[in-house]
This record gives C-alpha cells, structure tokens and sequence, in this order.
C-alpha cells in the first residue's frame, strides 16, 4: 500500500507509444518530440519531471524519479521494446530523481555530477544504503557531451543554487534542455542544505548564456499554477532573474530596517510576487530562506548522520536516536543538526519497510523538534508505520494529532477515514 502519497497520480494513455502495446501508465506524458517525452508523477503540488529519449541507438533516461514510481518507470521503458536503458543520466542526487538507478542493472552507464557519489554516501542518504548499481559510472567537473541517437546530449555544471550537484541536460538538435531544479516551473524554488538561495540568480544568468533564445526549458518540477504538462521558454529565465535580484533586494532592505522575518511576512513585503507561489514555496517561505541565506554564516559542521548511522547498524534505532539528540543538544556548533534530519531519516526507513525503525526516528523527531513546520507530516508518517505494525489506536492518534496541526492536511483526513471506516473524519 502507498500510503504516503499525497494524492493518487494521474493514470493516462500514452497515446504516442500505442504502436507497441503499452499499457496506461501511471505518469502524465508530454510529447516534447517523436522520440522524447516528458514524463512526470503528481506530487500533489507539483510534478517530478524526466525525461526518456529513444531512437536506434536505445533509450536514454534522465532521472529516474521515486522509489515509489520506479516500477513504473521500468514498465514505461519495457514497453518501447528497444532494452535497458543504455544511459542514465542524474540531474541531481534528490530521492525522486534517482530512485530508479538500480532498477534496470548494472548495464546503464549512469552519470553525474562530480560531487554525487559523495552525496549518497553521507547526511540522511547513508541510511538508503543506495546499491552500487545506484551510483554513477562517469562523472565529470564542467561539461561533457555525449552522442546518441544521432544527437548531441551536451551536460553542464550549473551546481550551487538548489543544490550543489545540479547538471543541465541539453538536447541540442532537439532544442530541449532539462534544467534542473533551478528552475522549477518558474515558481519559487525550493532550496536544500548545500545550496544557496543566493546563487539562483547567476545560474539563471548563466542559463542565459548557456542556451540558445529558441530552446524549451523542462524543470525538474512544475507546480499547479504553471500546469503539470509546463515547458519554459527561454524568454521566461530573465523575468525570473530580476525576481529573485528584486525579493533578495526587499528582504535584504528589511533586515537592515530592523524587521524580522514574521515582521515581514505579517507586512506582505513580497506580495507583488505572489504570482510566483505555484509549488510547494510561498511568498512567506521565500522570506524566510532569503532572510535565513543573508544573515546565517555557510559554515561546515560535522556530518551528524555519519555516528547515528553507524550507531543504527551495530545496536538499535533507539539508540541512534538518543545519540543524535545527545550531540545536537550538547554541540549544536559542531554537528549539521536540523529539524529534518530525523524526519528524513524516518521517512528513507518507512520506503524500506523498516517501520519499527522508521517509528523509533520519527518519534525521535517529535520530541526533538516539537515546533516544526513539518510537525504535521511526521504524525502522519508515523500513522503509517503503525498502521503497517498493526498498532491502530496509535494510528489513529498520530492522525489525528497530524489534522490538529495540519486541518486542510488530505493524507492524514484520507489515512484516519480508512483506519476509523468513518468519512466523517475527512
């Protein structure tokens, strides 16, 4: 059972492969050309977007999103009858773009940025413990063009904003780039711990460089005011530009007015960029990773992951638990501790079906950081693992605790009507 997803994904025909058979897929396809197509998962309040691109030469994947969706993903490609992918190509290291890698075997060439096998191989990723079939074959530092399918697939480094291993995906005679999460729809972008708010406008600028006027932009993600089925154009990346120079500029000129981020958020210093609130980042968390990039120093703090993992692996996820709490609470100065850490790490633990586990962390979670923004969707979580573990009351109880933080929260209203046979708890 998926019970984790926010909502059902679109189930449609894919009307261009119909030739060989395929069944309905469980993805929304675009046609960006006869031999390459969009494919992406509903999220809820956004899309995660590949791309599979096929000829003579075989198929080539750009990620391979969730874990959840991989199934499908292989199903996707069997059904084109031309093999395996012969390449894979990872945009960046993020769970619902790489959760396919392994999937096909060991004979993809998969590449990637130079920095993302480091990646899996520390944080929350340790405890996905990725196969060596998940990670790259061919990494590279600047750029690197691969021939296929008598085409020019020309890869980019625009690594820093989002996240700090991004590439660029250009189709060259196609006229189509994969731009990463630089560019998600052309809302507000969301930002992980290695990136940085401040970088987004370069790389767009240099996005400007990069391509030619005529290209089609395909984002890593799309939200629901640019449509799920959304390609960019060239003509969007400078708009987009000077929105993020403008909303660094007022929040940079609020902090200097004295205001903080809730003074801020409460006087709608951004409300003439609402528009650009199509995903999953609001006007009031763009304010609030600006703000959080122009005032916290870039430090580098230990790996705190690293002794938890380890602690994991030779005793119990208790214990893990009580380390991680120990070293975030006695040297916050030395350890990457954050409020998602264990959230994070409970939810990799709850994809594996290590529910016991995933419960232990997730609590672990709660009692650390029990004012989370996030507070709603770990209840929520760990209603999953207990309804797995066959604990019902205590489902019932993290759901319900998950509404009273979230009201308007349909996973958790969904999940307690199936545990309660009850729809009046929707």
């Amino acid at each position: 059972m998926r019970s984790i997803s926010f909502v059902a994904l679109l189930c449609v025909p894919v009307l261009c492969l119909a030739s060989t058979g395929a069944p309905e897929s469980p993805f929304l396809v675009t046609s960006l050309a006869p031999d390459l197509l969009m494919i992406g998962t509903d999220q809820g309040s956004y899309s995660t977007n590949s791309l599979v691109f096929f000829g003579d030469d075989g198929v080539l994947l750009v990620d391979t999103q969730s874990e959840a969706d991989r199934t499908a993903l292989k199903e996707f490609v069997e059904a084109l009858e031309l093999g395996a992918p012969r390449y894979i190509i990872n945009t960046h290291r993020h769970v619902e773009h790489i959760g396919g890698n392994d999937l096909f075997g060991p004979d993809p060439v998969i590449v990637s940025h130079r920095l993302f096998p480091e990646k899996l191989r520390r944080g929350t990723f340790l405890f996905s413990e990725y196969p060596p079939e998940a990670y790259p074959d061919i990494t590279f530092a600047d750029s690197l063009e691969i021939s296929f399918n008598n085409e020019t697939v020309r890869l980019v480094d625009i690594a820093g904003s989002h996240d700090d291993n991004e590439i660029m995906v250009h189709f060259k005679r196609h006229g189509i780039a994969h731009i990463s999460s630089v560019v998600n729809g052309f809302n507000f972008p969301s930002i992980d711990k290695d990136g940085d708010v401040l970088q987004f406008e370069p790389q767009v600028r240099r996005l400007m460089e990069l391509l030619p006027e005529d290209v089609r932009l395909i984002s890593g993600h799309n939200g629901h005011a640019s449509g799920f089925d959304f390609v960019g154009s060239w003509n969007q990346l400078r708009p987009y530009a000077e929105m993020m120079r403008n909303t660094v500029a007022i929040v940079q000129q609020g902090l200097s007015d004295g205001m903080d981020v809730e003074s801020m958020q409460a006087a709608g210093v951004l409300d003439e960029y609402e528009h650009y609130a199509g995903s999953y980042v609001g006007t009031d968390d763009w304010i609030k990773y600006v703000a959080k990039a122009l005032t916290d120093p870039r430090e580098q703090r230990k790996d705190i992951c690293r002794p938890v993992y380890e602690t994991w692996k030779d005793r119990d996820a208790r214990s893990a638990v009580d380390l991680y709490r120990q070293l975030a609470t006695s040297e916050p100065e030395q350890y990457d501790a954050s409020e998602y850490a264990l959230l994070s790490i409970g939810s990799k633990l709850y994809g594996r079906e290590l529910y016991g586990d995933a419960a232990e962390f997730l609590l672990g979670s709660v009692e650390q950081y029990p004012d989370s923004e996030y507070g709603y969707y770990t209840h929520y979580l760990l209603a999953n693992c207990y309804q797995e573990l066959g604990r019902f009351d205590s489902a019932v109880e993290h759901c319900r605790e998950s509404l009273r933080l979230n009201p308007d929260f349909e996973g958790a209203s969904s999940l307690l009507s199936e545990l309660t046979g009850d729809s009046s708890e929707e």
